[in-house]
Order: C-alpha cells, then sequence, then structure tokens
C-alpha cells in the first residue's frame, strides 16, 4: 500500500468517526427534547403521568385538568410536501357527552392530516360564523352529530394561528395545536424534522381545555344509568 493510499484510508476512517460522533451526539440531544416537551404542561396537571421517556418518540401525558381526565400526545407531521415539518400536540378531554356522532373543525385543510378524523367524515356542513376560512366542518351523519351551533365558544380559538382542528363526540373532546416547526437546515439539508427546544406552551393548552369544556356543557353530559338498575 503506498503512503498516498494508506493517508486516503486514515482520512476516510477519521470522517467515519466524526459522522458516527456527530449522530450519535445528535440521537442523544433529540432524547432529551422529546423526553422535555411536556414540561411546562406537567405542573398544571393533577396526577400528572408520563408514558415514554423519549427514547422512541414523544412521551404521553395523561393527568386532570380543573378534575378532567386528558391525554396530550405529541404528533410529528413531515408528511407535507413543500412545507417545513410541524410538530402538533393533541389535547382530549375525556367526557363521555350526550352526542349520537362526531363534529369536527380541521383549519387549513391540505388533505395530509393522517392525524384528523376528517377523512373519514363524508358530510360537510356550513362553517358557523365567525370561524375563518379556509375550514372544513364534517361530521358522519348530519342527523346524528351535534349542532354547529355549540361550536360557538370556540371562535376565537379557531381564530388562533396555533389551532388546526377542534372535535366533539361522544367520548369527549379534543382540540390539536401547533407547537413548533422544523428547523429549516436540517429539513432543507438532511431532510430531518429537528425541533429545537420545543415545548408544549402550558397556558395555550389551559385556555383551550376551557373552550373544549364550555363546548361540552352545551352538548350536555351523557346520562348513564346508575349501577343496579339493569339499564
Amino acid at each position: 500500500m503506498s503512503p498516498t493510499t494508506a493517508g486516503v484510508l486514515v482520512v476516510l476512517a477519521a470522517a467515519v468517526l466524526a459522522l458516527a460522533v456527530q449522530h450519535r451526539s445528535a440521537r442523544r440531544a433529540d432524547v432529551h427534547e422529546r423526553a422535555h416537551v411536556f414540561d411546562d404542561l406537567v405542573p398544571r396537571l393533577a396526577d400528572a403521568r408520563l408514558a415514554g421517556d423519549g427514547e422512541h418518540g414523544y412521551p404521553v401525558l395523561t393527568g386532570r385538568l380543573d378534575g378532567r381526565p386528558v391525554t396530550a400526545r405529541v404528533v410529528v407531521d413531515a408528511v407535507t410536501l413543500r412545507k417545513l415539518p410541524a410538530l402538533w400536540v393533541e389535547v382530549v378531554v375525556h367526557r363521555p357527552l350526550a352526542a349520537g356522532g362526531t363534529l369536527n373543525v380541521l383549519r387549513r385543510p391540505t388533505g395530509t392530516e393522517f392525524f384528523s378524523p376528517d377523512a373519514g367524515l363524508p358530510h360537510e356542513l356550513a362553517p358557523p360564523p365567525g370561524v375563518p376560512r379556509p375550514v372544513r366542518v364534517a361530521c358522519a351523519d348530519p342527523d346524528r352529530a351535534p349542532s354547529t351551533a355549540v361550536l360557538a365558544p370556540a371562535t376565537a380559538l379557531l381564530g388562533e394561528p396555533a389551532t388546526k382542528e377542534v372535535g366533539v363526540g361522544r367520548r369527549g373532546l379534543r382540540v390539536v395545536l401547533l407547537v413548533a416547526e422544523g428547523d429549516q437546515t436540517s429539513y432543507r439539508t438532511a431532510r430531518r424534522a429537528v425541533f429545537d427546544r420545543a415545548r408544549v406552551e402550558a397556558d395555550a393548552v389551559v385556555r383551550a381545555v376551557a373552550v373544549l369544556e364550555e363546548i361540552g356543557d352545551r352538548v350536555g353530559d351523557a346520562i348513564t344509568a346508575p349501577a343496579g338498575t339493569g339499564a
């Protein structure tokens, strides 16, 4: 082996080693960031519990907000072409309601919202007054879904740029909010969805859940038969 060839091999080996170290460092940073995404929200919940540690995706947060059980999940959306990846938080308020079906509001629909039930709701309804366009309000069955009038408390929330979706159904209510957009350099050069120090904003979640509760009050709670009645 000539000295020149040996030198080239040494340089290549050093480059491979440097890339491996860089990859491990980036992965550790990603795990750390994912594990801390709910840091601001956890103290606001009673009985808060995190499932997962960021090693294999984002953790799921459960707990109680104003006495109501809630679940918060983070969704990485990197499927829309010509757009930076988006980090969403889906917050579900578990509250059985007197609703015969699902009513859903999707802001700025693109047709790629894999996290949304919108694609399975064939009946499009007229948006309530004051809800900004573009928007798709839809349900599976207009005769069973709640009236769009129940969405009145959400008019301001749906006008906020961070709000993507609001839904109401038999088992409760949900909202999807933007947490962060991906780093442009990382995505353009390596197609990596990197979110620098992304944190779910606790105040935004608390405000949104308060709106969901107002919607739930308009729909009404499901009536359950007392234990032992046989109903």
